[in-house]
């Protein structure tokens, strides 16, 4: 009886502090800063790129394809939580936690919070511009594949559906289209934040787990082809839909198995 109740205590002690850390992940001030910043980036190629283009599915696939976007993407999502580790490892904070929950529980609760962090600052700014997109253009534009004259005798971009996340909105409806893009910014969020949190662990040092990932996710779109390319397949347009999906929960569950090595080398004996 008293065995079950100190696992009972176990468990309350580590769902609460999940919930406390999942809170802390998405109130504190590099959260906001990445998903304000990330949505004015947006807004910004929405109004000089795909703004009044005559098809929310042009202006979808391009907001994530205009001026180079994708080689800064990665910027945002390690503001969010993926260096508060090394907060509290410089103040020995991180001791303190570890004297209340076991290292193993730690570490899981840390990643899935940074996780949703990261993801959320990606996939929510998205999914806001894609519904003003929706919102200010016209779907029954984009059914045409070349550039012509609408009935009004206005010159409009139409959009070539032989493009896979076209094809997606035209087949299944632009509500589809629009989650799998949202799908595909979260997973690369919560990826790109873990890998943060990798370094963070690894090299308990703010600095690098904030440029670290940008330097590394910069060789990598150099260096990788395209359906190993964390760069388009956050896009979904150059290596198919499904592919860029089973793709980049690749490249989260290396970035978990990475981090969690680390934290096993700087925890586990604490």
């Amino acid at each position: 009886m008293k065995a079950s109740k100190v696992v009972e205590g176990v468990e309350g002690m580590y769902i609460q502090f999940l919930w406390k850390d999942i809170k802390r992940s998405f109130t504190n001030i590099g959260f906001f800063s990445g998903s304000f910043g990330l949505g004015a980036l947006l807004m910004y190629n929405f109004v000089t790129e795909s703004f009044h283009s005559g098809s929310p599915y042009y202006a979808i696939v391009n907001i994530l394809a205009a001026s180079g976007f994708v080689v800064f993407l990665p910027v945002f999502p390690v503001l969010g939580y993926a260096s508060r580790f090394c907060e509290e490892y410089e103040s020995g904070y991180y001791r303190l936690l570890l004297a209340r929950i076991k290292p193993q529980k730690f570490a899981q609760v840390r990643i899935s919070s940074v996780a949703l962090s990261g993801g959320t600052i990606i996939a929510l700014p998205y999914l806001l511009i894609c519904l003003v997109a929706i919102c200010l253009e016209a779907p029954e534009l984009a059914e045409a594949n070349s550039l012509g004259l609408d009935a009004s005798g206005v010159n409009v971009l139409r959009v070539d559906s032989n493009i896979e996340m076209v094809f997606i909105g035209q087949t299944y409806g632009i509500g589809v289209m629009v989650a799998v893009k949202v799908l595909l910014g979260f997973l690369f969020g919560a990826t790109w934040a873990i890998v943060g949190l990798a370094f963070a662990v690894w090299m308990p040092n703010q600095y690098v787990s904030l440029i670290a990932p940008f330097v590394l996710y910069e060789s990598l779109y150099i260096l990788l082809p395209n359906y190993l390319n964390p760069a388009l397949l956050v896009r979904g347009d150059d290596a198919g839909h499904l592919l860029s999906v089973v793709m980049e929960c690749v490249w989260l569950f290396a970035a978990v198995a990475v981090a969690m090595t680390g934290f096993k080398r700087r925890c586990w004996d604490e």
